[in-house]
């Protein structure tokens, strides 16, 4: 074989050699890593499920600043020595074979301000006036309760508040109100503030309801078949329309929960708790 022969067949080698390098690495090396770092609509789904189901676990009487860019100088404090939130009625009493009630009661320490005054009617008028009935007329054994959560996030103020009933052999009621204010402007915020506020699209948050509320009657009506007691929602209700969507609040990381208790109208202690 000459040497001109070996040369070109050496250099033909080579540049096989390269172009398959070059395939390879376009089509395979280039392919990315899996990582965590994506984004997983599933996983978010999930999450918001979880924060859901510990909404109903954690009431804990308190008021919990969400940040530390809180501005509260422009509110007028009833009582200046407490906190904007705080438990103005804590007691517990039982009286055998009548009733058991165990209440923590919050005020919304604000003066001079015509929605925090009717907020802390509702609160007198729904939950307190309904204990003091019980200890007077209960006739049969009754068990009673009120606890509260509040959270600031960027000087929004929710407060939620859960009352369970439990009257004799009626199964157990849940009735949960939601009250929210703006401390920058002093005065009450609505829904469709907030959905403004964090940009969320109305008709998106409505299909995810929908979504969701069908998924937990579907998980409901599996355990009817089993021979379960559940509570079976109306999918074609209109409480599920944001304009009627009245239990609302920011909570922990300045997510949004919406809340459909469906014992404020009926003998449960179910609920649809919603995160965004």
């Amino acid at each position: 074989m000459s040497l001109r022969t070996f040369c070109f067949i050496l250099i033909s080698i080579v540049c096989v050699f390269a172009v398959v390098m070059a395939l390879y690495v376009q089509f395979v090396g280039n392919t990315p890593e899996p990582t965590n770092t994506i984004p997983n609509p599933v996983g978010m789904e999930e999450e918001n499920k979880n924060l859901a189901e510990k909404f109903k676990t954690q009431f804990e009487n308190r008021l919990d600043y969400q940040n530390s860019g809180v501005d509260t100088l422009g509110v007028t404090k009833k009582d200046a020595s407490k906190d904007i939130i705080y438990t103005v009625v804590e007691t517990k009493r039982v009286v055998e074979n009548r009733y058991d009630i165990d209440l923590h009661v919050p005020i919304i320490n604000i003066s001079n301000n015509t929605s925090v005054e009717l907020f802390n009617k509702k609160i007198q008028s729904l939950f307190v006036d309904k204990a003091n009935d019980i200890m007077k007329n209960a006739t049969q054994n009754t068990i009673y309760s009120i606890d509260y959560m509040a959270y600031v996030n960027t000087n929004i103020l929710s407060l939620v508040i859960r009352s369970t009933l439990k009257e004799g052999n009626n199964p157990q009621r849940v009735i949960i109100q939601t009250y929210n204010y703006n401390l920058s402007t002093n005065e009450e915020i609505f829904l469709n503030q907030i959905l403004e506020i964090k940009g969320l699209n109305k008709e998106k948050v409505e299909n995810t309801i929908i979504t969701q509320v069908k998924l937990a009657n579907e998980e409901a009506q599996t355990l009817k078949h089993l021979g379960y007691n559940v509570y079976t929602r109306d999918l074609n209700s209109n409480i599920y329309k944001l304009e009627n969507t009245d239990n609302y609040l920011l909570g922990p990381d300045n997510k949004l929960y919406l809340v459909y208790p469906y014992g404020n109208a009926n003998f449960t202690d179910e609920m649809d708790v919603i995160v965004f």
